[in-house]
């Protein structure tokens, strides 16, 4: 390029700071080799990109799985502690409903034991009670009421004497007669039977004809008893008396001894 004219008229000389043409060729500059220069730029071929990005997703799916593990230890921690607690829980509760079930079988026990205890009582007093009873009818100092016999003795010549009354009395308690009275005197075991013919007298007190007799008990027995050949019926009609024996389902003794 020429040089630019200076102010006499003359160009100046090109110097080598001056700037070539813009279609001057330049040469390419070769790399240098020392270590001072720039590095060029490093390119990855296609199997090691791969290979990384496997590399890196295997670390990444490392450290994934562990951070996950991390998290889910205390759950799974937690878990286990409840479920010892739970274990335990159910244990005592097993161990509370065992006694439990002691105690309501100690109670029934128990229960059981007063009931028979009871009854046992019970059925002692009653059968006291029923002993006291009788042994009161048989003394004479309760009434008696029940099946037996109404008996009735005519006597119109007074004739029957006192061994007739003191059979009669006595086959019928040889028949099972629990209370009898007379005119209504009660006949006991101590009782005495008094008098001549037309003149009887029971513990003192006096009878007279027809004779009332009521006998408790066992009434066929009783009306057999008295109708055996020989016996009281047979007696009294020797004298010339009657005596007739008559089944009664209600038949009240209510004469007492003081």
């Amino acid at each position: 390029m020429d040089g630019e004219p200076t102010s006499d008229g003359t160009e100046a000389p090109a110097t080598a700071d001056d700037e070539p043409a813009a279609d001057q060729q330049v040469p390419a500059t070769a790399p240098s080799t020392s270590g001072t220069g720039s590095r060029p730029r490093r390119t990855w071929s296609k199997p090691t990109s791969v290979a990384a990005s496997s590399l890196l997703a295997v670390v990444l799916g490392f450290a994934l799985t562990v951070q996950i593990r991390n998290t889910a230890e205390p759950d799974a921690q937690v878990g286990a502690t409840r479920e010892e607690d739970l274990v335990l829980i159910l244990d005592e509760l097993n161990a509370r409903e065992e006694v439990l079930r002691r105690q309501i079988n100690e109670t029934r026990q128990t229960v059981e034991d007063l009931s028979t205890g009871q009854q046992q009582s019970d059925t002692a007093v009653e059968e006291a009670q029923a002993r006291a009873e009788a042994i009161g009818i048989l003394n004479g100092t309760l009434p008696a009421r029940g099946p037996g016999l109404r008996i009735t003795v005519q006597d119109p010549d007074g004739a029957v004497p006192v061994s007739v009354l003191l059979d009669a009395v006595q086959e019928l308690r040889g028949a099972g007669a629990e209370a009898i009275q007379v005119d209504g005197v009660r006949v006991v075991a101590s009782s005495a039977i008094t008098g001549s013919p037309g003149s009887l007298r029971i513990d003192g007190v006096p009878l007279s004809a027809p004779y009332d007799i009521r006998a408790v008990g066992p009434a066929a027995a009783m009306q057999v008893a008295l109708n055996v050949a020989g016996g009281v019926v047979a007696d009294v009609s020797r004298v010339g008396g009657t005596a007739r024996a008559t089944q009664v389902d209600d038949v009240v003794v209510d004469a007492l001894v003081d």
